[in-house]
């Protein structure tokens, strides 16, 4: 079944028209938004701060992810649903994601064959960061019209306000970190407990607020989420979405330190990640250290060889300069030892995650 024309233009109206990407309107930033409510281009490319597009291009967008939602729905349902109550859940499921679907208790009432009983829910989801919402009210009440609306009652589009292009929105050169954002980092932190070395007694500076953001959109990513709220929602159900977010975070840690700054976080993180038996080719250590050889070996190559007017002298000097320093720095990160001694001292240090 596909949507029908009504729930198109509900869709239409209430996600707006926006040829400029803008950030969520509840953690500020992730997940960018264009067009028509797209998170994502059709070839998996998140939508990224700076994207534009032209009007059929959001048309277009639209239509390759509604297909999902389409797919998506329909599989969850075990009784048959007109065009006008299918309609209004794939609406419901663009807006709030198809997991917080498949876990609601709406879905249940509809499989129970409780219509009247899911109406009633649409209007539960009224919320973002715990606040209500005037427009998020208002959606929900159109969907739930839409629901109960007979197939034979016809909606126009002309029922819904006529889709107009909506301002770029303007970003604050400094902001504080986005409510829903501060909300959901203690969750995030509780499901990856490796996070609580970044962050330490909360987010106070811009350069934690800028990891918050980071984590917030690897672990969208890794779930597979339409936003924050989903996505934690998501790791705190299900083991093996958790694990994926985790290895997410662990493959750009050190991208995590680099906003940060400080190495102590990163050496201790490796040192949990090998605690948790892991490969040692996933562990992060292993590919800084290995980034690093090329290095030790190109440069005491070209002093060797092709240092014209150095003498032998000063070329030994600066080779043992640059050997010593580089395997310094990497026997620095395995904490002095060798990467059997790493693994061993992680073996006795995972932490609880209950």
């Amino acid at each position: 079944m596909r949507i029908n024309a009504a729930g198109l233009a509900l869709i239409k109206e209430f996600e707006g028209l926006r040829l400029k990407a803008y950030p969520d309107p509840g953690t500020g930033g992730v997940p960018w938004t264009i067009g028509i409510g797209t998170t994502r281009y059709p070839d998996g490319r998140r939508v990224s701060p700076g994207d534009t597009c032209t009007e059929q291009q959001a048309l277009d967008y639209l239509a390759h992810d509604l297909q999902g939602f389409e797919t998506s729905v329909a599989g969850m349902l075990r009784v048959p649903t007109n065009e006008n109550q299918f309609a209004a859940l794939v609406s419901f499921a663009y807006n709030v994601g198809t997991e917080a679907l498949r876990r609601s208790t709406m879905l249940r009432f509809i499989n129970d064959d409780r219509f009247a009983d899911a109406a009633v829910e649409f209007g539960r989801w009224n919320m973002a960061a715990g606040k209500p919402l005037a427009g998020l009210a208002r959606r929900r009440a159109a969907e739930r019209e839409l629901f109960l609306k007979p197939v034979s009652d016809e909606i126009q589009v002309g029922d819904f306000p006529p889709m107009q292009p909506v301002a770029a929105i303007q970003q604050p050169t400094e902001r504080p970190m986005a409510p829903i954002l501060a909300a959901l980092l203690p969750s995030l932190i509780s499901a990856i407990p490796q996070l609580g070395k970044l962050f330490g007694s909360g987010p106070k500076t811009d350069k934690t607020i800028a990891i918050a953001e980071k984590v917030a959109q690897v672990v969208v990513d890794a779930t597979g989420a339409t936003n924050l709220q989903a996505a934690v929602e998501t790791i705190n159900a299900d083991p093996a979405k958790r694990d994926a977010a985790t290895q997410a975070v662990q493959a750009v840690w050190y991208e995590l330190q680099e906003i940060g700054g400080g190495i102590g976080a990163a050496r201790e993180f490796s040192v949990r990640a090998s605690a948790e038996a892991a490969p040692f080719y996933k562990m992060p250590a292993f590919w800084i250290s290995l980034a690093l050889l090329p290095l030790l070996y190109g440069t005491v190559y070209a002093v060797l060889t092709g240092a014209e007017g150095f003498t032998n002298e000063l070329r030994a000097a600066i080779a043992s300069s640059v050997v010593t320093g580089v395997l310094g720095a990497v026997a620095g990160f395995w904490l002095g030892s060798s990467f059997t001694t790493s693994r061993s001292r992680g073996l006795g240090a995972t932490p609880t995650t209950e």
